[in-house]
């Protein structure tokens, strides 16, 4: 039986993703990780594809690692070659401000500043190949429509699979294990909170994930799943770890608000995958074939759902990478690149100044 948390390929290059393609669109994390409120300065970058966003933001954690300030990496959603932010001891943060995560400054120049790489691409060339731009970015934005109904339909299957696996799973049991694993693990640092990032992400580069929850932990336990279970154990879980007092965060799949792993201090809880120790599922739920036959069933029909969602995002790559070609032609990388020297010159400045 093919696992909920299958099939998702690991990807390096960043902790979490910024945001994700869900079963309700595409779904992002500003608010959370880039609130203007929360933080001493923010940048949002505004510019076409391929107009060196990413690359301006690799460069600002490249340059901030070098002065000894720690630099969170945020993959986007939808290619995870590219990064969508970059957030700075937790005080700066640098953003793509462009569709489908649209941000924009809420306090201009007290708290955020604009990056417009608008200021260096030649308009003219732009204009002259308006007809393939348009032509493109409308069966791009099909593609992904199409993409977002296919995960809607897995969104429901996924549904389905939870109901049928509450019909095994020990829940009493399962919390008591959790409350004495909870107790195991020392005196909590922390006061009890929960964040939420996304660590799985369903993309034009096929269902990927990263190692945010997982990276640098002391301690890991792997969750053995079970007949659809893990889902139901790990909030069971997270909920123990909050209410002994620990901050936790909880790594997020893009589907139906499932859990795919947790973190409390140096201990990490991964669905798959080798751990320090493994908790097995199968200790919590009690055997029922015509349950199992039922789930056999729901993940063929949400693997194939998944499958069909994945082809109409390779087919939306086509375009967007294309689309970024038009644009990369109509820059001036040069100018860019001096101006980003100087930017990055400023945003170091303001992280020291804090």
């Amino acid at each position: 039986m093919n696992s909920v948390y299958d099939g998702y390929a690991l990807w390096t290059g960043g902790d979490w993703f910024a945001g994700a393609n869900t079963e309700a669109g595409f779904c992002g994390s500003y608010p959370e990780i880039a609130g203007e409120s929360s933080l001493a300065r923010l940048y949002i970058v505004k510019g076409g594809p391929g107009t060196g966003k990413s690359t301006l933001m690799r460069r600002v954690g490249e340059a901030a690692g070098a002065a000894g300030h720690t630099a969170q990496r945020y993959l986007c959603g939808s290619d995870p070659d590219s990064l969508d932010a970059v957030i700075l001891d937790g005080r700066i943060a640098v953003v793509d401000g462009t569709a489908p995560h649209v941000w924009e400054m809420t306090y201009p120049g007290a708290a955020s500043e604009l990056v417009d790489l608008s200021a260096f691409w030649d308009n003219a060339l732009l204009a002259s190949a308006r007809e393939e731009i348009v032509a493109r970015a409308s069966v791009k934005a099909a593609e992904f429509a199409s993409a977002y109904r296919w995960l809607g339909a897995a969104g429901k299957i996924l549904h389905e699979e939870e109901v049928l696996a509450r019909r095994t799973f020990l829940t009493e049991k399962a919390a008591g294990f959790a409350s004495r694993l909870v107790k195991r693990l020392g005196k909590p640092a922390g006061h009890g909170s929960a964040r939420r990032r996304y660590t799985h992400g369903v993309t034009m580069r096929g269902r990927c994930r990263t190692e945010g929850i997982a990276d640098g932990a002391e301690v890991r336990y792997a969750i053995e799943d079970a007949g659809a279970t893990a889902r139901l154990f790990l909030p069971v879980l997270a909920d123990a770890l909050t209410r002994a007092g620990w901050d936790v965060t909880l790594g997020m799949l893009p589907l139906s608000g499932i859990i795919g792993g947790v973190r409390a201090g140096h201990f990490a809880f991964v669905c798959g995958g080798e751990g320090d120790a493994v908790v097995r599922m199968s200790r919590f739920t009690v055997s029922d074939p015509a349950v199992r036959g039922e789930l056999r069933l729901a993940a063929k029909v949400r693997e194939s759902c998944l499958a069909a969602a994945e082809a109409s995002m390779r087919r939306a790559s086509a375009e967007h990478f294309a689309l970024e070609e038009i644009y990369r032609g109509a820059m001036d990388f040069p100018a860019k690149e001096r101006y980003e020297r100087g930017l990055i010159e400023r945003i170091l400045d303001a992280a020291e100044s804090g």
